[in-house]
């Protein structure tokens, strides 16, 4: 069998090929027992995966993009079981056995999951054991977990002390397991990574996050997602370490071994600079990978995608965690269809936050490099959610990556920043629209006073997730008048950079 590959300064790692027919399982939580099979079928798909992806599991909501959608994308086959319990029979010398975990306290699940690679076991709630450990499965009980931990604290103080020093230190995923009970799990499985899930915000979990962040490598991922995103991304950048949010991830074991070659799109012609008000459209949360596996590749599908121009943000770390996603995204987009990067780069951070200059530098110059192979020539960059970028940082970006076009900020209608005479920053006019009508007004009020003698730069970014859509976009254009251009967000750097005598596309 094939191993997991992860080379010396690649964010994330590369899984084996998948196989070209895989077996199609559908995860519900729909009943007392389907929580814990919901963990059981995530430990097999890490256990089976890591060596050959060969199970796909379904565990779409109303976000979702249907079970079969990325299977024909990625140009693979499947068969589907009527009963997804024969799959434990279909791999039984990828098995050893069993680690039950303690229902009283729920957190030895994250336990569990950091354990299954390295024993090949299976994570077993007691609800499920009798069934487990008779025929047909026979399945012996390896670790028991049960009576072990007396709180939370004390399970991640267990992981931390005796076997968080023998775990790779390029990688920390928070899980919350009475939530994410398979989704990013059977990546984290497959991997044998440090899982925890510890809030910033509570004593005597926020120092022993702290423990964990400070001796995590230089360059370093937080994968999954935090108890609160504010706290969670201010605490991880404060140690020099971007968040890929991804907790959600259904398949990332299968979409990690998908060819890394991705064909990128050259920028169209950019329009002439006139005196108009141009208007750049961006779809956020991009930088989340569940995004781009879900709800993106919904709207994907939308009859005006393509109808006007418009931004879609996704994460440099696809390149790493979904190449062929990523590739198929630039495949099927159209002129109008803008690949820029998520905050704040190839991980969710605030780089104002960042105390090490010159570890912010080498983040910033590893998202360059990820950048100039993903094709993305624009960054938004966050600073929580409301905060513009220190001129500092905004030197280092232009410094460290000169292949940009230019960044947004988040300091709402904070005009346009030029740092080191090179790199446009612009300030969004609304940065996180969740209607149609919040768009419209935000694009009037950034409009006011507009003489008609010089052009005027807009940026409109809104949120996915309250029906935000490429038809949002068209009928917003559509309520613009002839003083009005939408451009896409390159193009709008572009001219911002002609306007004010800067090369339009460096190098």
């Amino acid at each position: 069998m094939a191993q997991i590959k992860w080379p010396s300064g690649q964010l994330l790692p590369s899984f084996p090929a998948p196989a070209q027919v895989q077996d199609l399982i559908m995860l519900r939580q729909n009943s007392r027992y389907s929580a814990a099979e919901m963990y059981l079928f995530a430990s097999l798909k890490g256990i089976v995966n890591k060596t050959k992806p060969r199970i796909f599991s379904y565990e779409g909501d109303a976000f979702g993009e249907g079970p079969h959608t990325w299977l024909q994308s990625l140009g693979l086959s499947w068969t589907e079981s009527a009963d997804k319990w024969d799959l434990i029979i279909k791999y039984p010398s990828e098995i050893s056995g069993l680690i039950v975990y303690d229902s009283a306290q729920v957190h030895t699940i994250n336990l569990a999951t950091v354990l299954a690679k390295s024993k090949g076991a299976l994570i077993a709630s007691p609800l499920l054991l009798s069934k487990l450990t008779a025929p047909p499965y026979n399945l012996p009980v390896v670790l028991d977990l049960r009576g072990k931990f007396n709180s939370k604290l004390e399970v991640y103080q267990s992981l931390y002390d005796t076997y968080w020093p023998h775990l790779d230190h390029r990688l920390l995923i928070g899980l919350n397991p009475n939530a994410h009970k398979a989704a990013l799990r059977e990546y984290a499985i497959a991997l044998g990574v440090a899982v925890i899930w510890l809030d910033p915000k509570v004593a005597g979990e926020s120092e022993l996050l702290n423990k964990f962040l400070s001796s995590m490598s230089p360059g370093s991922a937080f994968m999954g997602w935090w108890p609160q995103e504010g706290p969670g991304v201010e605490r991880a950048s404060k140690y020099g370490i971007a968040t890929v949010a991804s907790d959600w991830c259904a398949n990332l074991t299968v979409h990690s071994g998908t060819s890394r070659i991705v064909n990128i799109k050259p920028i169209p012609p950019k329009p002439a600079l006139k005196n108009k008000i141009y208007v750049a459209f961006i779809l956020s949360d991009g930088d989340n990978l569940q995004f781009t596996e879900h709800l993106m590749r919904k709207l994907w599908n939308n009859p005006d995608r393509g109808a006007v121009p418009m931004g879609w943000t996704v994460s440099p770390a696809m390149l790493d965690a979904m190449p062929g996603a990523l590739n198929y995204y630039w495949q099927t987009s159209t002129d109008n269809d803008n690949l820029i990067s998520g905050p704040s780069g190839y991980g969710y951070t605030y780089p104002n936050t960042w105390s090490d200059k010159n570890l912010l530098k080498r983040f910033v110059a590893k998202t360059e490099d990820y950048n100039n192979r993903a094709g993305l020539r624009v960054i938004t960059i966050w600073n929580t959610i409301t905060g513009g970028i220190n001129p500092d940082v905004g030197e280092i970006y232009a410094g460290k990556a000169k292949s940009l076009l230019g960044v947004t900020a988040q300091n709402t209608g904070g005009g346009l920043t030029i740092y080191n005479d090179s790199l446009p920053g612009m300030a969004l006019s609304c940065n996180y629209c969740t209607t149609e009508q919040a768009m419209k007004d935000h694009i009037a009020r950034a409009a006011a006073g507009w003489d008609k003698t010089s052009p005027r730069f807009i940026i409109i970014q809104a949120q996915p997730w309250t029906n935000i859509s490429p038809t949002s976009f068209k009928n917003v254009a559509n309520s613009l008048n002839e003083d009005y251009s939408i451009v896409r967000p390159d193009h709008l750097f572009q001219l911002i950079r002609e306007r004010n005598g800067i090369p339009i596309n460096p190098k």
